[in-house]
């Protein structure tokens, strides 16, 4: 039998290593960031044309390489981090397994610029599908700079996988944050298609956060920091008024590298725990200082998932850090009552007080002129004070009934009256006992002719407001409520850049809003269902949603944002609700295309046969 058993050559092994090292853009520029600051650069720039697709070039003033160096860097599996499997649990660096270049090579066109400090000439190397194409001998600047172009020209299945430009630059720009945020010793600038995005001078931590989320941060950071012989955690939370619906906003960091760690975000959460809505999280900035020796970071193609030796022992040192911090600055809302003097009572507790006298004619009736007397509010009449008589209640109540009863009724006949061409709700509510109302204070029980209906009226206004959105966005021509006054709303990096690609829409549903920064935009006007309620906090939940829906649902772009805006916005209280308001949803819900299920897939009624009643009590 002959073998079957190959070798793969360099070029397709390459290939392979690039699949799972460079997902997309971003990971180029994580690697290259993360090979400067180890290189001992003061300063670092990252230039970004059409969101990497045609250039990634990353600048620093770190130590440089040699000639011999310079070529050997492109090979896989060579490193100047570790020279032995030990070293591996020494680690003071980032990039230390060496397939960061070999691996950028093999799908991209690469250009790279070194030079040492104390050399007189640097080098230039070309290279193409892992193949040097190249090699000579230039004048440049101390430093390296490192030109990617044409990611994935020859992986063109992995090229037409990549999302839009803005949602790939959103991922290069967390990329980007993750590193300035351990290195405020560091400058760093991003260039977006010949735009400066970031420009972080040197700093101190606080700041550089400050810098790169805006000043609004400034006051919503709470510094957090412990000691101890097995680690040192410090950094800085934010105030519990700030916590979000959906995680964005918390980094974690050990050893000036960025980790995922689900374990230490739980004790987090549950040091806010009862300070914070339920169902949402808060902001955080935590870095963490142990010895190497007792991590392994090479646990995760990526390496940011990171195996801690005493994690129980960590997680109770950061859970008792939080409490600690949360109760030292007091977070709790004050009371404020002033300089005031307290109010005097002088009551006289010997007297037992009477209950006061009231004055009413029985007989009075406010529709009818005749009985209008000035007389009838004398106080100084001689009425006295008797038994209530409905009597004239009665009266009023009758003639009102008389002219009301026709209108009403024909009313809620028309709000009750369900399309017939839906599949499961093709009956119509008896139109002669059009009665509704609430059990358990919350689900609608409606009577139709073959039984009755029982209504979420949660889900229902879901699917309302969805296709009302929805219809907005096709017809741009969203209802718009002037604001009082403008308000200034801020986002993160990445919901700003989702806000810009989706600025027609924010228009078409009825938003009036202008850029005003980077992260910060200016709004004048809302759609009419966004009245009462808090802007920044709406359009946090309304992003949030939308991008959770990029990676779990594939829908169009319109349908994405009429679906989240649905969800977002804060319903009105469906407890207690009045009977027009019951026939008014019932009404909206079924003159929608799809009354039967939410738009997040969750069942809005069920109908209950009178036939199967019957069965059930035989």
């Amino acid at each position: 039998m002959a073998d079957i058993i190959n070798v793969l050559p360099d070029s397709v092994a390459n290939q392979i290593a690039a699949g799972e090292v460079i997902q997309r853009p971003s990971s180029v520029v994580k690697e290259l960031m993360e090979n400067a600051v180890d290189a001992g650069a003061s300063s670092v720039e990252v230039i970004i044309k059409n969101a990497g697709r045609t250039l990634i070039q990353v600048i620093d003033n770190g130590s440089g390489m040699s000639e011999t160096d310079a070529r050997l860097s492109f090979e896989r599996h060579a490193t100047s981090k570790i020279k032995c499997a030990d070293d591996l649990f020494h680690l003071h660096t980032k990039g230390f397994r060496g397939e960061a270049l070999a691996s950028i090579a093999a799908i991209a066109h690469v250009e790279m610029h070194t030079k040492m400090r104390d050399a007189e000439i640097g080098t230039c190397v070309y290279m193409e599908a892992c193949k040097c194409t190249e090699q000579t001998a230039c004048s440049c600047d101390d430093g390296t700079s490192i030109s990617v172009k044409n990611l994935f020209f020859n992986v063109p299945a992995r090229r037409n996988f990549l999302k839009s430009d803005n949602v790939e630059f959103g991922h290069i720009q967390e990329e980007f944050i993750r590193i300035a945020l351990v290195h405020p010793q560091i400058a760093f600038k991003l260039y977006h298609n010949d735009k400066i995005e970031y420009n972080l001078p040197v700093s101190m931590p606080k700041q550089r956060i400050i810098n790169i989320f805006g000043n609004n941060y400034n006051e919503r950071l709470i510094p957090v920091e412990q000691n101890s012989d097995v680690v040192h955690i410090f950094g800085y939370i934010t105030k519990p008024e700030y916590a979000r619906k959906t995680k964005g906003g918390q980094y974690f960091f050990v050893n000036q590298r960025y980790m995922k760690h689900a374990y230490f975000h739980h004790a987090v959460v549950s040091a806010f725990e009862a300070l914070v809505p339920e169902n949402t999280t808060p902001g955080y900035f935590i870095y963490f200082e142990l010895d190497p020796e007792k991590i392994d970071v090479n646990i995760h193609p990526t390496k940011t998932e990171i195996k801690f030796l005493e994690e129980k022992y960590i997680y109770s040192i950061l859970h008792s850090a939080i409490k600690h911090s949360i109760g030292t600055h007091d977070i709790r809302p004050a009371l404020e009552f002033g300089d005031n003097a307290p109010m005097e009572f002088n009551i006289n507790y010997k007297q037992t007080p009477k209950e006061p006298l009231t004055y009413s004619n029985p007989d009075y009736n406010p529709f009818d002129k005749s009985t209008f007397k000035k007389s009838s509010f004398d106080r100084q009449s001689n009425w006295k004070p008797q038994n209530t008589n409905a009597n004239g209640w009665d009266k009023i109540y009758e003639s009102l009934l008389e002219n009301t009863r026709e209108e009403t009724i024909e009313a809620a006949q028309t709000s009750l009256e369900w399309d017939e061409k839906e599949e499961n709700a093709a009956e119509a509510i008896e139109t002669d006992t059009p009665h509704v109302f609430q059990v358990l204070n919350k689900y609608i029980v409606g009577k139709i002719k073959s039984g009755f209906v029982v209504i979420d009226p949660d889900a229902a206004m879901e699917r309302i407001l969805y296709e009302q959105y929805l219809l907005s966005l096709e017809k741009n021509q969203g209802a718009t409520q002037k604001l009082l006054f403008p308000e200034t709303v801020h986002f993160t990096p990445n919901n700003a850049a989702t806000i810009k690609d989706l600025l027609p829409e924010f228009i078409a549903l009825g938003f009036e809003i202008e850029e005003f920064g980077k992260t910060t935009f200016i709004i004048t006007g809302t759609p009419c269902d966004c009245q009462g309620q808090d802007i920044q906090t709406t359009m946090d939940n309304l992003l949030d949603t939308y991008n959770n829906n990029l990676l779990s649902l594939k829908i169009s772009k319109k349908n994405n944002l009429a679906h989240s805006f649905a969800r977002s916005i804060k319903k009105k209280n469906t407890e207690n609700l009045h009977p027009e308001e019951m026939q008014q949803i019932i009404y909206q819900l079924f003159c929608t295309q799809s009354p039967q299920i939410s738009p997040s897939g969750k069942r809005i009624f069920v109908i209950y046969d009178e036939k199967e009643l019957l069965r059930i009590f035989q």
